[in-house]
């Protein structure tokens, strides 16, 4: 092997292992049978998370900004989430699935989050002969003792396998945080099954947006969380600690936890008071709502002392300012990538959008049509009018005095002309004023009010072809005055209904925002390349259009002066009649 081709070897080999070590891992597709997935990236550093999670629900919410409901079964049943490693499938349950409204909550079971890592989950879906594969109670851990999502009528039901149902608190907010949440009156409070606050360490959490100040919740002879001039408190063994603030009318996410030595509170997944001591033995029922007016919603109770972590997950991917789950491009299993951009964007389209595009799109052809049959038509007149011309001025040709105008053919293909009609004409309206004439004398020229009659006959028949030149051009100026409107408008209702599609779902983001904005826009698009195209084909075919109408406008001139010459022997005989 000479040196410069061990040269090359070695190069080739040092690049193979550079490609290799840099390529990122590729997942192979969990099963087959499904024929999409949406990665769901779960960013614990933009959420704030500061601790490790080693199993928690995460709440993914699905809408029309970052799912396309027409992939998967009408009832859903067909979603499954799979780990990171595309592998191992997690337990999940659905808490809403509305096609109608393009909106879903779902809860599902992530493990092993560590602060300041990127990781993520899939969601697997287009599988028709899928049955549900929801796992309610498995979805949350053991330590869970009781965990509420208030989607029910009446009294609150546990989704855990504990069946702590609770009693009372049966009146629902259906636009709560989380899909409906629990209406508390200050005047019947909701009781929780003492099963659920058995001896030990504790963790209380929910969602709350104050009405009033009250007793929010109450273990009684133990622990109360207390509002009271916007601020929360802990009330424990006669001790309160430092207060918290809690704005009315705004939902905040709130956390007592007891590990047998003191008492934690946590507002939004911050630290927020403290309490020193062991949760005494209750006196009584826990209650949520004592003199309390306001609204909860995802209640949850453990039988252990969750981390801080916990909390900051929850206030990160529940709240209205979620950042913990950001969703990418779906992928189909067909071609192992995407959709394509322009897969998302229809994907993301809305129904008012379609409609706009849908009465672009009969503009479009109806411009098309209009550009092919005028552009058809005027290829015919001026090949007829060339033809007739050829033939005309052959014709044309006299010496001396003549009578009229020659009846001639101008020969197969000059059907069309213009000028063969206004010729037509010209000779029809002479030869009328010929036969009128003879009585005048033996030599005669055509009269000038003759002559004048017949130029506005003439004048009339240019009118009238300019008129069939003209027809149906209106197709033409609509699609390229009205297309931009058109569009503009599908896409000002595009860009609304997104983001009050976002708004309902609660969750902010790029990823949320960004498809619904684009597909919005196709509208614009559609009207552009409608109006475009109409513009440079109206532009060429008026040109045309001028050019016809001016050669008939010469050929008239030339035609009134002809007919202005023409004067007529009459024979003697004619004179005596």
């Amino acid at each position: 092997m000479s040196r410069s081709s061990l040269k090359k070897s070695v190069m080739g080999g040092v690049i193979a292992v550079i490609a290799l070590s840099t390529a990122s891992p590729a997942f192979a597709w969990w099963e087959a049978d499904y024929a999409y997935r949406t990665k769901l990236n779960l960013n614990a550093q933009a959420a704030g998370i500061t601790g490790e999670v080693a199993r928690a629900p995460v709440l993914v919410r699905l809408h029309q900004g970052n799912f396309n409901f027409d992939d998967v079964k009408p009832d859903g049943s067909d979603l499954r989430f799979i780990a990171g490693d595309d592998r191992t499938p997690l337990k999940f349950h659905v808490e809403k699935w509305d096609v109608a409204g393009q909106q879903a909550l779902v809860w599902v079971d992530v493990q092993g989050l560590q602060p300041g890592q990127a990781s993520a989950i899939y969601a697997y879906y287009g599988n028709k002969n899928a049955k549900d594969g929801q796992d309610l109670a498995g979805t949350f851990g053991p330590d869970y003792r009781l965990v509420y999502h208030f989607n029910n009528a009446g009294a609150p039901r546990d989704a855990t396998v504990n069946g702590a149902n609770g009693h009372g608190g049966d009146t629902r907010n259906a636009g709560g945080l989380i899909g409906p949440s629990l209406v508390l009156d200050g005047k019947a409070p909701m009781t929780l099954p003492a099963s659920a606050f058995a001896a030990g360490p504790l963790s209380i959490s929910f969602w709350v947006k104050p009405g009033s100040d009250g007793t929010i919740f109450t273990l009684p002879g133990a622990v109360s969380l207390v509002s009271g001039g916007g601020r929360l408190f802990i009330d424990q063994g006669g001790v309160r600690s430092a207060g918290a603030a809690l704005a009315a009318g705004t939902w905040a996410n709130v956390a007592l936890v007891n590990d047998g030595k003191k008492s934690l509170l946590y507002v939004n997944g911050q630290p927020a008071g403290e309490v020193a001591g062991a949760l005494a033995p209750p006196t009584g029922a826990a209650q949520m709502g004592v003199g309390f007016a306001g609204e909860v919603d995802e209640l949850r109770v453990a039988g252990a002392a969750l981390p801080q972590a916990m909390f900051q997950l929850a206030a990160a991917s529940e709240g209205q300012n979620a950042k913990l789950v950001l969703a990418d491009t779906a992928e189909q299993v067909e071609t192992g990538g995407g959709h394509g951009y322009f897969g998302i964007l229809f994907g993301a389209l809305t129904l008012d959008a379609w409609i706009v595009i849908a009465i672009l799109g009969v503009m479009f052809i109806l411009a098309v049509w209009t550009m092919i049959a005028k552009h058809l038509l005027f290829g015919r007149i001026e090949k007829a009018n060339a033809l007739f011309l050829d033939s005309y001025r052959a014709q044309a040709k006299r010496a001396g005095d003549h009578e009229g105008l020659p009846a001639f053919d101008p020969g197969a293909g000059s059907e069309s002309s213009t000028l063969g009609q206004i010729y037509a004409l010209g000779r029809r309206e002479l030869a009328e004023r010929l036969k009128e004439g003879r009585a005048t004398g033996s030599r005669f020229a055509i009269r000038a009010q003759s002559i004048a009659a017949i130029r506005s006959a003439l004048d009339a028949e240019q009118v009238l072809q300019n008129q069939k030149l003209q027809e149906r051009m209106g197709f033409l100026t609509n699609s390229i005055s009205g297309g931009p409107f058109i569009g503009l408008a599908g896409t000002v209702l595009g860009v609304m209904i997104t983001f009050a599609a976002v708004a309902a779902a609660g969750e902010v983001n790029i990823n949320a925002i960004a498809p619904g904005i684009a597909a919005a826009l196709l509208a614009t698009v559609a009207g552009l390349v409608v109006a475009i195209p109409s513009m440079f084909g109206y532009n060429a075919l008026l040109t045309r259009s001028k050019k016809i109408t001016a050669h008939g406008q010469i050929f008239a001139d030339e035609l009134e002066k002809r007919i202005a010459e023409t004067w007529q022997d009459v024979p003697a005989a004619a004179h005596t009649a």
